[in-house]
């Protein structure tokens, strides 16, 4: 009886050994399970994270949260405060503040500033008087009841080239026109006198009809005695004037019985008119084609 005692006892305590260590290879097992899926988790976190961050960087068009699409229109600088991430957001961020951008909005300016809002001077260049045509009714308007008015001033200019055996080089830079009136003829006597070529553009009521003179500025002295009738008159529309006179009055001659009333003939006076402008082009009587001189002015008001 004693011996089996004792090998009952003997087995009852191996018993309890096993149990012992299949609790402890349990934990240890249960350890090893937190662990791995604690990695897993991990991976994956860092693995979505790696893969927002690339689509960010990239334009993005296959992030699954929208933003990366918002970062791939960052090249217009709106999207900034868009990303819905700090990752994204500070893509956005560096796309907003591109030098891109503020090299179109330069370029747009200079466009818009060289586009239709600069006053071209040249007198011969066809684009310095365009737009909706001066009319009759606009005539009219700025004449407001009154006699006349003047709308403008300038100088005709005048440029020249050489045609030699009727082949003509480039025109040369054109210059004020000087006029060299004939101010007296008689026996052996012949006087000029120079007038530099000082326009004024006027509408005026010719006995209820408006119309334009295209005058010298002398028209406009005390003791002138021409009127808005004796300029370059033109309706409106406009018709060519085959022999135009420019005229100007000497209201100090040489002597006193030099002629006051000078005139200057030349052809084909053309008057074009555009919005709030009128351009005018001659060319010498005395010359025939192909010419040599060319006179031109244009009028903004």
């Amino acid at each position: 009886m004693r011996w089996w005692g004792i090998l009952a006892l003997a087995t009852a305590l191996a018993g309890c050994s096993d149990d012992g260590s299949n609790d402890d290879a349990s934990g240890s097992d249960g350890g090893t399970d937190g662990s791995a899926t604690a990695t897993a988790s991990a991976s994956a976190t860092a693995t979505a994270t790696a893969t927002d961050t690339a689509g960010s960087t990239s334009g993005g068009s296959s992030s699954s949260d929208g933003s990366a699409g918002t970062t791939g229109t960052t090249t217009d600088g709106s999207s900034s405060g868009d990303a819905s991430t700090g990752s994204d957001g500070s893509t956005d961020t560096g796309g907003s503040t591109g030098t891109g951008d503020s090299t179109d909005t330069a370029g747009s300016e200079e466009s818009s500033s060289s586009g239709g809002t600069m006053v071209i001077d040249d007198p011969f260049d066809p684009a310095s008087c365009q737009g909706m045509p001066f009319t009759l009714a606009d005539a009219e308007a700025a004449l407001g009841g009154m006699d006349r008015v003047t709308l403008a001033t300038a100088t005709i200019q005048v440029r020249e080239r050489t045609c030699p055996g009727g082949t003509c080089g480039d025109w040369g830079e054109a210059f004020d026109w000087v006029i060299n009136y004939l101010t007296w003829s008689g026996g052996v006597v012949t006087a000029y006198k120079e007038f530099q070529a000082d326009m004024q553009l006027v509408v005026f009521d010719d006995q209820g009809t408006t119309r334009l003179s295209l005058q010298h500025v002398t028209f406009d002295l005390p003791s002138s005695t021409y009127d808005d009738g004796d300029g370059m008159l033109y309706d409106l529309p406009p018709e060519p004037i085959g022999f135009p006179h420019v005229r100007a009055y000497d209201d100090d001659p040489d002597f006193e019985y030099y002629y006051q009333e000078l005139d200057w003939l030349v052809r084909d006076g053309v008057l074009t008119v555009g919005e709030d402008c009128v351009r005018w082009v001659a060319d010498p009587y005395i010359q025939q084609p192909p010419f040599t001189e060319q006179y031109a002015v244009v009028f903004h008001w």
